[in-house]
């Protein structure tokens, strides 16, 4: 339920008229009265809306859409979301913040103020239930490929642990490598969080090593990637195989391999997360991870709608698909 200005004026016992002034800054008050509507704002929730006056007979039909990036990731995933929200008449905001919680915050403040029917979020760490309360009370709110906890029912995501079982499981019962290693971005997002712990159960599963220094630390990014599989190699100079979770990291990892001019998957197998246009031009062809990142924006939307009508689900898993190349040491003849 949305909180108004009446209910801020009646929380704090001052007229809509003293709020409104304090608020949009029309009249100076006095600092006790303004200090004490501002802590019936935040023990409220309470977010002006900058354009209430020329909404109050209708909806805004916006949505606004927050990513962490601007990857090939969330980029398809703005293609579905844009042909479910172009059939239902909406439109929809985007906006990139990449890991700055701040950043996002700013971000849905200003979204609240435009009234928007709701918010499609991928949420970066540090978010809680309590410091999305003031959002969820204010409009329609559904998350993106991460996990908020105690918000479970609000999310939309893909099975990253029981497929990256299925990556390793391939390693080890296909090919038979024993010195598997892993690249992984955050740990504090649920989604890697779920990618290293799919690993960790499939090596414990097969009653594998399990080592600390088969596992690399990067923020996600290229450059990151590559320190990765450097630290690898020096640790674990006859590593069999890799997993990589993140296509940035992945990149990455292939510039230290070519500059130590490896051969995949002679020297070393690889394994991929996400597929990206680029990888078509990779020789051998590359066995990876596919996100079905088309049906997850379309599916945004609908439970969206789910949101806004109170209809609460369980969070919504989809499946992702493990597409065999030649990296991980098949040959098209074994396929």
């Amino acid at each position: 339920m949305n909180v108004t200005l009446r209910d801020v004026s009646k929380h704090c016992g001052l007229s809509t008229a003293t709020v409104s002034h304090v608020l949009h800054g029309t009249k100076s008050v006095k600092k006790e009265t303004k200090e004490k509507v501002l802590r019936s704002v935040e023990a409220l929730g309470y977010i002006p809306h900058a354009s209430a006056r020329q909404l109050k007979s209708g909806s805004s039909k916006l949505i606004g859409v927050l990513t962490i990036g601007y990857n090939q990731f969330f980029t398809d995933i703005l293609n579905g979301i844009q042909c479910q929200a172009e059939a239902l008449g909406w439109k929809f905001i985007v906006g990139s913040t990449g890991e700055d919680i701040k950043a996002q915050q700013s971000f849905l403040d200003s979204l609240m103020q435009k009234r928007v029917e709701g918010i499609i979020m991928a949420p970066t760490k540090g978010w809680t239930k309590e410091k999305l309360k003031r959002y969820i009370n204010n409009t329609s709110m559904i998350f993106l490929d991460r996990k908020v906890p105690g918000l479970e029912e609000y999310t939309l995501t893909t099975n990253n642990k029981q497929v990256s079982m299925d990556a390793v499981n391939h390693l080890i019962n296909r090919h038979f490598y024993k010195e598997i290693g892993m690249i992984y971005a955050n740990s504090e997002v649920s989604s890697m969080e779920e990618r290293k712990q799919g690993y960790m159960e499939a090596m414990q599963r097969a009653s594998l090593p399990l080592k600390d220094s088969f596992i690399a630390f990067g923020d996600g990014s290229t450059e990151t990637g590559q320190r990765a599989m450097k630290q690898l190699l020096d640790l674990n100079p006859d590593i069999e195989a890799v997993y990589i979770t993140n296509n940035r990291l992945l990149l990455g990892a292939y510039r230290e391999l070519k500059r130590r001019n490896k051969k995949i998957p002679e020297d070393i197998a690889i394994i991929g997360f996400d597929v990206e246009p680029w990888m078509e031009f990779l020789y051998p062809q590359i066995t990876v991870v596919e996100q079905p990142v088309q049906r997850i924006g379309e599916l945004a939307i609908q439970k969206l709608l789910d949101i806004k009508n109170g209809d609460k689900k369980r969070t919504e898993e989809l499946k992702n698909k493990l597409i065999i190349g030649e990296t991980c040491g098949c040959t098209k003849s074994k396929i």
